[in-house]
């Protein structure tokens, strides 16, 4: 603790030495996937009636640059020019840094207080350890012009543990047993060139979240829901395609190869595609080809002969702006289907029992310009069959396990996709109005009906996780997938799941979840905000236990100050100053 204590002292002592001699952040500086730039970036899109590549992270600041650059500011409201201008400040932003000659290097200290208290311990937290803020937050990064990022969250907080935790009332670390000491979480290496103003390339090898496709519940094709995961992809972009093809490491052995392309057809319309695949084995070269259809390896044939399997993994997403202030989107994903010349007339043929698994989510997104801010209002839908992202063994599943070096932590399992996983119906509406650098006030109300097996804790049952991954040391018996297939390549078919093909969403007992969430934030100034929601709610069969209700009350206030800008602030006094004694 103390040496943590005397490193951020370090960097603060570093951040008020001297400030940068050249202005702006490096070209090759990544956002992450839940940064205010991706609202921002939506929002001049629908104010100019065209869809671009924004819905998608992590992004490198030079290619937000290339957006930029096709948006008419003249053109846009007076609250969009202020989101423009925010862009633009962000993208030149030097404060607390030093420089030498086009290396720099920029810390960004910043403080969040906040208080949460919840009613029910049996329901869990709306405002969960996804929102949950560091106390102390001073992220390190080293840039090299536009060419080269290094990146580092720094920060003191409470671990996930802790932020789950009913009884955790506030974000401060107060005792070595809730803070986190798996620190960083956000990492990252990123190179790069720029052949042009809107062409150029990005390497990068970071752990980061990363998301395809805009959605407020989390795309159900890839989302920021699933976190610290080490990736290395190469992403080469236009302003009418582009493509990136990456390699995730979930766990041990359990690599997701993944090929995305996008193409726009004129400005207001944009369509892409995702093939992945998790195969459970060493790293595999085949997969490394960036232009080579994944499905047509049929590896799985390889992987079975040595008891093992391949995930696989398809989707597709489509963006639409039909007139202005709206944009229309659909996102398609699919890890199984059977085709019916793969089905046969033998009862135990292990085929025939193969459940289809694809999921679909649709919505409406606008923001419309009101005097001084935004209305904004979302609309969405979401179905995901049982057997999405699930496979005959959860090594080849599409899900990531991990666990805190902290005594005492619970195992954690995150989706590819929507932190709802499969085997859930849901809708959600979302309706607020935003002034930029001011204020926001609005409510969410989300539906849920969940089915049993979109509960992670099909996974914990059979001992399957961070310490355990092999399947064979796992209560394989009790999997959920209707037949396992052992070392020996013999069938066994599961007596409570045999069925599964015929399961719809939400199977067996399906747990109901209406919530309603107000929420507000206000900034006092440049670097001082305060943000605060409430939430309610209710479940029923909660637990999927027939008849059991629960019912919660939550409330969340924070504040966040930002040191970077009460420096920006004094040297603006400074200088104006001196310029009056001149005159």
């Amino acid at each position: 603790m103390k040496r943590i204590a005397v490193f951020f002292a370090f960097l603060f002592a570093l951040a008020g030495a001297s400030f940068a001699q050249k202005p702006g952040r490096g070209g090759q500086t990544l956002l992450p996937s839940r940064h205010w730039i991706y609202d921002s970036l939506q929002i001049l899109e629908q104010e100019s009636g065209l869809v671009q590549f924004s819905d998608q992270a992590p992004l490198s600041l030079i290619q937000v640059k290339a957006m930029l650059d096709e948006i008419d500011r003249d053109a846009l409201s007076s609250p969009g020019r202020a989101h423009y201008d925010k862009i633009a400040g962000y993208m030149e932003d030097s404060a607390f840094s030093v420089s030498a000659s086009i290396l720099k290097v920029m810390v960004e200290p910043a403080l969040n207080l906040e208080g949460y208290v919840k009613t029910n311990k049996d329901v869990p937290w709306i405002y969960d350890r996804f929102e949950k803020k560091h106390f102390l937050e001073a992220p390190v990064t080293i840039s090299v012009g536009d060419y080269a990022s290094f990146y580092a969250d720094l920060f003191a907080g409470i671990n996930k543990s802790a932020a789950n935790d009913s009884d955790t009332y506030f974000n401060v670390p107060y005792s070595p047993k809730n803070f986190d000491v798996n620190l960083p979480h956000e990492a990252y290496g990123s190179v790069g060139y720029a052949f042009t103003d809107s062409v150029g390339f990005n390497i990068r090898v970071t752990n980061m979240s990363q998301s395809f496709g805009r959605a407020d519940t989390g795309s159900i094709i890839q989302s920021e829901y699933l976190t610290d995961a080490t990736s290395a992809a190469i992403s080469v972009y236009s302003p009418i395609v582009q493509y990136t093809g990456a390699i995730t490491q979930y766990n041990s052995r359990r690599y997701l190869y993944s090929h995305k392309v996008d193409a726009r057809i004129g400005k207001k319309f944009q369509i892409s595609f995702m093939e992945a695949a998790l195969p459970y084995g060493d790293m595999d070269l085949r997969f490394f080809n960036p232009m080579m259809f994944l499905h047509n390896y049929a590896s799985w044939l390889d992987y079975e002969a040595e008891g093992s399997d391949v995930g696989s993994f398809f989707g597709i997403k489509a963006n639409v702006s039909p007139v202005k202030y709206l944009r229309v989107f659909a996102l398609w994903s699919m890890t199984q289907f059977q085709l019916p010349v793969e089905l046969s007339e033998d009862n135990t043929d292990k085929d025939n029992y193969v459940p289809n698994a694809m999921g679909v989510q649709l919505g409406l997104e606008s923001y419309i310009p009101i005097k001084s801010g935004h209305l904004h209002l979302d609309l969405e839908g979401y179905y995901a069959q049982p057997y999405l992202y699930i496979n005959s063994s959860p090594n080849w599943s599409f899900v990531r396990t991990s666990s805190e070096s902290n005594s005492g932590s619970k195992d954690f399992y995150e989706w590819i996709g929507s932190r709802y996983g499969p085997d859930t119906v849901a809708a959600s509406f979302r309706a607020s109005y935003e002034v930029p650098n001011k204020w926001a006030a609005g409510f969410k109300y989300l539906f849920l009906a969940r089915g049993e097996l979109s509960d992670p804790g099909i996974f914990s049952k059979i001992g399957w996780g961070p310490r355990i991954l092999n399947v064979g040391d796992a209560k394989m018996a009790d999997w959920v997938y209707p037949f396992t297939v052992d070392s020996s390549g013999k069938t066994r078919f599961s007596p409570k799941y045999k069925d599964g093909r015929n399961l719809a969403a939400p199977s067996g007992t399906p747990e109901f979840v209406n919530a309603l969430t107000l929420f507000g934030s206000y900034s006092l100034n440049e670097w001082l905000d305060f943000a605060g929601q409430a939430s309610l709610a209710v479940v029923l069969n909660s637990g999927h236990k027939s008849g059991r209700s629960e019912f919660s009350f939550e409330f969340v206030l924070g504040t966040r100050v930002k040191f970077t800008k009460i420096t920006k602030k004094h040297a603006g006094k400074k200088e104006n100053a001196q310029n009056v004694s001149e005159n």
